[in-house]
């Protein structure tokens, strides 16, 4: 059985390796000055409420977003209501898939109109989802159902930032510890 030898050449590799090295030496080289100034020391960090978006379609594929409010987390959900008078909801997984395929296409419903996934792009499903920005006016009734929702948005961007924040109040590569042996 012949084995396979890389050469010392293999840029591939040594392309990994300066890489996987540089990652590991910038996340260990932590000067500790804020180590635990910013982040939160390990206490678990609760889900935002969920959201209620109902849309209301005002023509052909013209849709407004004409009332949010807040639910319990994880009871999210989308009210259609169409310009015939029917009325569908989006919850579950038919939500999950519709908000992930709108996040996918994230380009195409930032850049306008006023379909139905650039409405949810733009209402408190799509903050949830994912979208940074603040929501279009222009998307809403009425400033008034923007408005009801703004300490709900903060508290969203508040749990974005404790969850992303490392558990044990350090970053780097060896959270802090030490090895070897100590006596």
């Amino acid at each position: 059985m012949k084995k396979r030898y890389l050469s010392i050449g293999d840029i591939r590799r040594n392309a990994f390796i300066v890489a996987a090295a540089a990652c590991m030496g910038l996340s260990a080289c932590d000067s500790g000055a804020n180590r635990n100034a910013d982040w939160s020391t390990g206490e678990e960090v609760a889900a935002p409420d969920g959201i209620i978006t109902e849309l209301t379609e005002e023509a052909p594929d013209q849709w407004k977003i004409t009332d949010e409010r807040t639910t319990a987390p994880g009871q999210s959900m989308a009210i259609l209501k169409y310009s015939d008078g029917r009325v569908d909801t989006l919850q579950g997984l038919a939500l999950e898939n519709r908000m992930r395929d709108v996040a996918s296409n994230e380009s195409t419903y930032r850049a306008g109109g006023f379909g139905l996934g650039s409405v949810l792009w733009w209402s408190g499903l799509g903050f949830m989802a994912g979208r940074m920005t603040a929501p279009r006016p222009a998307y809403y009734a009425n400033p008034g159902v923007m408005q009801r929702t703004d300490t709900w948005r903060q508290n969203v961007q508040s749990y974005r930032q404790r969850s992303a924040a490392p558990r044990s109040g350090r970053s780097g590569f060896f959270n802090g510890r030490s090895s070897g042996s100590g006596a």
